[in-house]
């Protein structure tokens, strides 16, 4: 007698993908259950050789798993939610693998549709949740109720700052009622979860400003810098700074970046001659 199939034979990967199948489903996620199921009776028509307990041994497996899709109760919600009632959902017999296959291809389909519907639905309610937020903390603050909108505000920061733009729009919000602490701290949060979002920038920059804090200010030009490159406004705009904190020597500096790269900035050149 020689010896069985190898462990990388159609064979045993046929047995693992039918226990996997079934695992899936008795852990109740379907999707997962067919895709295995799929890849089982893909390779059992490489099988055709087997004889003896090998063969009656996967031709039972094969049918355990159909009876235990055809009477899983969440399997049968499934199908009935999809108008399918006529059971059984899978019938097999030796020979049949790519019919059932083809069923299961079907039925995936329709899942992974069912999923895409429900993630949908799950997206749109989270946008809906955040606007109503948003809208609750700006009509607070707009009605002075400044500690309400901050709450608002920070209750969409923490669920939904991980979505892009979510902290530099709250940021802008605290900064236009001159919440100034509060919204540079949230312009920081948004330059380190973003740090290519332009606006994070400017609104910090601003707000540091605003706040006396010029160093602070500083140090998110020269990050900008450094994130985006030099730009002849960038360099202008730090040259306009310098001036505001009475650094001449850095204004001229910057100014004359401004001018080599731009020749056409008169303000760079004025500021030039002014500390030169």
């Amino acid at each position: 007698m020689g010896p069985g199939p190898s462990i990388d034979s159609p064979y045993h990967r046929t047995k693992r993908n039918l226990a996997r199948a079934n695992g899936y489903l008795r852990r109740k996620e379907y999707r997962k259950a067919v895709q295995a199921a799929v890849v089982a009776f893909t390779l059992k028509p490489q099988c055709v050789q087997l004889v003896g307990k090998c063969k009656h041994e996967l031709e039972f497996l094969c049918i355990e798993f159909c009876d235990n899709f055809n009477s899983h109760p969440g399997v049968i919600a499934f199908m009935h939610g999809i108008k399918i009632r006529a059971r059984p959902f899978l019938a097999y017999s030796p020979g049949c693998e790519d019919m059932v296959r083809a069923k299961l291809d079907i039925i995936g389909e329709r899942m992974a549709a069912k999923e895409r519907e429900r993630e949908q639905r799950r997206l749109a309610a989270l946008a809906e949740k955040k606007a109503a937020w948003l809208d609750k903390g700006q009509q607070a603050l707009d009605r002075g109720n400044l500690a309400r909108g901050k709450a608002w505000l920070r209750r969409v920061a923490d669920e939904f700052g991980h979505e892009p733009g979510v902290l530099a729009d709250i940021g802008s919000r605290l900064l236009d009622k001159n919440l100034l602490p509060e919204a540079a701290d949230i312009l920081a949060q948004a330059r380190a979860a973003a740090p290519r979002d332009h606006t994070a920038y400017t609104l910090g920059i601003r707000a540091c400003q605003e706040l006396g804090e010029m160093g602070k200010a500083e140090d998110i030009y020269l990050a900008a810098i450094r994130q985006f490159g030099g730009h002849p406004l960038t360099y202008l705009n730090l040259a306009r700074h310098y001036l505001a904190w009475r650094k001449r020597d850095k204004a001229y500096e910057f100014a004359r970046k401004a001018l080599d790269a731009d020749p056409g900035l008169d303000e760079a050149r004025e500021i030039v001659r002014r500390t030169g």
